[in-house]
């Protein structure tokens, strides 16, 4: 039987099982498995909140795809188109160029994307907990607003800092705000001037119940119990638009507070958007054996993929364990679909549902078995604890976690932010600054020497010289203004020494320094009309002529003034 090449997009729950499963299954030689995924880990979601609320480290969540997969091909290039009908991938290599890659399987486990734009102001002022960097963005944030109403005079203005708004009654939602005011209320002790009543936090829901995914009796344990821990729920609230301030609800009642983490808002990720296939509810539409509609040999599974259950004819919800489960289904269906032999619809009887609410305390539904409270919370932790992906991740998360019912959370933040700095660089004569089609990633202002702008027609291979810059002269803006590929290359003819300006830094300055980015407009209004006088070749021709050469005499009779003031006729 020929090798074939299975190609994964996504490296989460369900792709990472579904890697791991086809390799059980097939040997390396008979099949080459390529895994795309733009991180080189795998994120553990359901202790991301933890993350955030600083019980345990952030790398204890990341497993790393390589380890996991020893005998995969992982990549982090990001795939960006997909051809179905060719078997054709296209993805963005190393060197920013676009490459493609045939397959014999395919298989989407891309997740779900984060969309904060179906309400005003959600994307502008609030914080999604989707990846590691945003539940250490979260944490950092918070960390932030306790210094600065450590410090503060005002009252009202301190209450402001410690009041977070938390959207989204579903597990993300619950678990965050429980990992919030644990933190909070845990640590205010080591502030002088904050006190448990300066701190508020709020989880609004548009729903009647929070956390519809579980029995009436479980839901109102939790919300009684998040209310005594120092919570506040609003349910059957919708949220209208957000603003520096807090959010507006569609009953015109405004609630104030200088954080809003959005736990809801997902869409389907612009690869697959892209897809002419059936979708619903943004998911990709499948078979009842999790293949694409109107597909032979691609799969999709995981929370992009709208896969109905034989089990009970429902939808499959987006958590790990159906992720898991399709992944290993999915793996096997393809093992089946390369001998000839007859795929199975994906079937699966939900293990249960766990949530922490906060305060030592969760709620539990598992095996038909309903808990509350700290034994719920217990067990909560050993089954999360033993699905991590490996026994590394494993004492990492429980060490964090022993160390947590014994000693304070870490109060300690890093900032992480890169300095912007603007660099200066050196070239001799012959070395390209910025080469033709290359991505756009600086701003370059020459500060000695000459360049040459040069351009390469990609059908004869033709190169052409455009214009000369000298000191003063500044290039790469066009490029990094319009998103594109360089049009064009820039040589040094001599010595150079140019100031190099980063992307961010440039677009951070041209939209705060009003000179600047005039200074900028009017170089480029300038540029389409006065390159070409700096043409070696245009200035040697074009200098000696007289300028009759170019324009012809006039016929027309000057004009003459008339005895009425301010009025000119022409003789006729």
């Amino acid at each position: 039987m020929a090798a074939t090449r299975l190609v994964i997009v996504g490296g989460g729950f369900a792709g990472s099982t579904c890697a791991k499963t086809l390799r059980k299954h097939l040997s390396t030689k008979d099949c080459e498995i390529v895994l795309f995924n733009r991180e080189n880990h795998m994120v553990f979601h359901p202790l991301l909140a933890e993350v955030a609320g600083a019980s345990i480290n952030p790398d204890a969540v990341a497993a790393p795809l390589r380890q996991m997969l020893p005998t995969v091909q992982c990549r982090t290039e990001e795939v960006q188109h997909i051809d179905l009908d060719a078997s054709v991938i296209a993805y963005q290599g190393y060197d920013d160029q676009p490459r493609t890659m045939t397959y014999d399987h395919l298989v989407l486990a891309c997740g779900s994307a984060v969309n904060l734009g179906t309400v005003p102001g959600m994307s502008d002022h609030a914080l999604p907990l989707k990846t590691i960097g945003d539940a250490i963005t979260l944490r950092l944030h918070i960390m932030q607003l306790l210094e600065k109403a450590e410090v503060c005079d005002d009252d009202t203005l301190k209450r402001h800092y410690l009041s977070f708004i938390i959207v989204g009654g579903g597990f993300s939602g619950v678990e965050v705000a429980g990992e919030i005011n644990d933190l909070l209320r845990g640590t205010h002790r080591f502030f002088h001037n904050i006190s448990d009543e300066d701190l508020s936090i709020t989880v609004v829901h548009s729903r009647d119940q929070l956390l519809p995914e579980i029995t009436p009796s479980l839901r109102d344990f939790a919300k009684t119990k998040m209310e005594r821990a120092g919570m506040r729920v609003a349910l059957n609230a919708r949220v209208q638009y957000v603003t520096p301030e807090g959010v507006g609800l569609a009953d015109g009642q405004f609630l104030h507070g200088a954080t809003v983490v959005c736990t809801v808002g997902n869409t389907i990720p612009s690869v697959l958007e892209r897809l002419d296939g059936p979708k619903e509810r943004n998911r990709l539409m499948t078979q009842p054996d999790m293949r694409l509609v109107g597909c032979d040999n691609a799969w999709a599974i995981g929370d992009c993929a709208h896969i109905i259950n034989a089990y009970d004819r429902e939808p499959s919800p987006p958590t790990g364990q159906f992720a898991e489960r399709q992944g290993r289904q999915a793996a096997d269906n393809i093992v089946r679909a390369r001998r000839g032999e007859p795929t199975q619809p994906f079937r699966f009887k939900p293990l249960g549902q766990l949530c922490a609410i906060g305060a030592h305390s969760a709620v539990a539904e598992l095996f038909g078995l309903r808990l509350s409270g700290f034994p719920a919370w217990f067990l909560w932790r050993g089954v999360y604890l033993f699905k991590l992906p490996s026994w590394a991740r494993r004492a990492k998360v429980g060490f964090d976690w022993a160390w947590d019912l014994v000693f304070p959370r870490d109060l300690a933040h890093s900032r992480t932010d890169p300095t912007e700095r603007v660099s200066t660089a050196h070239y001799r004569p012959g070395n390209d600054i910025i080469r033709q089609g290359e991505p756009a990633l600086n701003f370059y202002i020459l500060v000695h020497g000459e360049v040459e702008v040069i351009r390469t027609n990609m059908d004869s291979g033709e190169t052409t010289q455009l214009g000369i810059l000298g000191p003063g002269d500044f290039f790469g803006e066009m490029a990094l203004i319009d998103e594109r590929p360089r049009s064009a290359t820039i040589r040094a003819l001599t010595p150079v020494e140019v100031l190099v300006m980063g992307k961010n830094l440039f677009s951070s300055i041209s939209n705060a320094l009003a000179p600047f980015r005039h200074v900028i407009a009017e170089a480029i209004k300038r540029r389409g009309g006065a390159l070409w006088q700096r043409m070696p070749m245009a200035r040697e021709i074009l200098e000696p002529q007289p300028l009759s050469t170019f324009l012809e005499p006039c016929e027309i009779q000057p004009l003459t003034p008339e005895p009425g003031v301010g009025t000119w006729c022409r003789d006729t």
